[in-house]
């Protein structure tokens, strides 16, 4: 096949599964149907072509391009021998239901009211009842996980995990181990804000678990800070201020229909770069809803801004952590006193107060991350048999708290993505200083900063974050300091 065919049926392929998993999230579709699409482009990952894809990678190791091809060949080739476990764990949650006072909740719909009931004893027997369901495709997961690995070593590679380490040109173990200062300093910090934090929650320090955290995250006592009627206002607000209004991103689509199939979870879904991007949210009301918009925003925003003109593998496909630092780095406005004070009218003792609460769910999502991590080599290197236990000792040391076993296998994304988020947050740090240092504090508000963003979404997916460092932002490349130094700023 020739290379131009190839990457246009790489695109169109790419757009309809997109499509597929934007009408599911939306609510817009009750079943997820991604096998029909593997089957009609098949040829793209059959295992000659990925090899071949695999082959090229390796005799120019200099070609990005060739890298971000074999990454996507050998992901898809892995995604269609498992689709059917896939779309089976999908579907089943999508038609799953949790009985709560007399009612069949929908298993998509259980967080929302977890996180709004303040009896800790009835939030218990809810997640209970919720982590019963979730069990149920456990066996589902666990296959698709030895599929995996047992792909990978028919490829050529040693295992999964290295797998990804050569395609993305990581060191997960080194990485892990890089992270051990920031859990070492901020230890004591953790506890500290965790114990303060938890008093909201009203429940025995002894007995608490991640359904208690998730109330605490909520935050409903900042609900007033945060009007409903105020959100999407305030995002176009902000971005015109950058001299990027959404009128002159026609790409755009924002979603924030309430629908029941919904997902509860936002996303954005890159249909078409830069043509046709939706940023997709299931308001619940309050902080978490500007969290969760700006977030998705800074994805979107990503995506809409890329060079059309940019051959498919940097417009689609690459490090995800460049496009998770864009949506960090918008999330974080959210947090920001000056940002706050601004454009919500918060007064700046609240705005303080708001900040210090926005700090403490970003180190507990850190933390998480970084056991998630730990945890997650030992589960591809072993398998997942017996690795309930190891999830729930690794995360409960680092968390301090009651981690439920039976998310072994439902707190685990494809491709190790955690290490992405990981270097996203690493990376934001340090773009967000150097966005400070060159633009103000006030950077938000400054057309050139807008420009300097848009050069860097510009060049699509093309560079890793490491190499933003060093090439845009004057670093020597990835510096955890930055990081710890913030989460540290209590």
């Amino acid at each position: 096949m020739a290379e131009s065919t190839f990457t246009e049926r790489a695109e169109e392929f790419y757009a309809k599964l997109m499509r597929e998993h934007y009408e599911v999230g939306a609510g817009l579709k009750a079943d997820l149907e991604i096998a029909p699409i593997y089957d009609s482009y098949a040829d793209l990952f059959s295992e000659p072509s990925v090899k071949q894809r695999i082959g090229s990678m390796r005799r120019d190791r200099a070609s990005k391009e060739a890298r971000h091809l074999a990454d996507f060949s050998v992901s898809s080739y892995i995604e269609n021998a498992t689709k059917e476990l896939t779309e089976a764990i999908t579907n089943a949650e999508l038609k799953a239901t949790v009985e709560w006072d007399a009612q069949q909740v929908p298993y998509q719909n259980v967080h929302s009211i977890l996180v709004r009931e303040p009896d800790y004893k009835r939030r218990h027997e809810l997640e209970h009842r919720r982590l019963a369901v979730t069990v149920k495709q456990n066996p589902e997961r666990s296959r698709r996980i030895i599929a995996q690995d047992d792909l990978a070593r028919g490829l050529g590679f040693a295992s999964y995990r290295s797998l990804v380490e050569e395609l993305r040109d990581w060191d997960l173990t080194q990485f892990s181990k890089a992270l051990d200062p920031l859990l070492a300093e901020t230890e004591d910090i953790f506890e500290d804000q965790l114990v303060k934090n938890l008093g909201n929650a009203r429940v025995p320090r002894g007995q608490v678990d991640t359904s208690d955290i998730a109330y605490v995250m909520r935050a409903p006592e900042y609900d007033p800070l945060f009007p409903g009627d105020r959100l999407v206002p305030l995002f176009e607000k902000t971005v015109t201020q950058m001299a990027m209004p959404l009128e002159s991103t026609p790409g755009l689509f924002l979603d924030t229909d309430k629908r029941p199939l919904k997902s509860p979870r936002a996303f954005c879904a890159p249909v078409r770069v830069p043509k046709e991007v939706y940023l997709v949210i299931k308001p619940v009301g309050g902080q978490d809803d500007y969290r969760a918009l700006f977030h998705e925003a800074g994805h979107a925003e990503h995506f809409t801004h890329i060079d059309p003109g940019l051959p498919f593998a940097f417009r689609y496909l690459g490090e995800e952590a460049v496009s998770e630092t864009f949506a960090f780095l918008f999330e974080h406005l959210t947090l920001n006193p000056r940002w706050l004070v601004d454009y919500l009218r918060v007064p700046l003792r609240d705005a303080e107060k708001y900040r210090r609460f926005g700090l403490f769910n970003k180190l507990w999502l850190v933390r998480r991350y970084a056991a998630k991590l730990r945890y997650e080599l030992l589960l591809h290197d072993q398998g997942p048999e017996g690795m309930d236990t190891a999830y729930r000792d690794i995360l409960g040391e680092i968390l301090h708290v009651a981690i439920p076993p039976e998310r072994y296998l439902d707190d685990v994304d494809d491709a190790f993505y955690v290490a992405a988020y990981l270097r996203a947050w690493i990376f934001e740090r340090q773009l967000e200083s150097f966005l400070e240092e060159h633009f103000g504090e006030g950077w938000y508000e400054s057309r050139d900063a807008g420009g300097f963003l848009r050069s860097l979404w510009a060049i699509g997916m093309r560079d890793s974050v490491a190499e933003l460092a060093r090439t845009r932002v004057g670093a020597q490349g990835l510096d955890i300091q930055p990081l710890v130094a913030e989460l540290a700023d209590f």
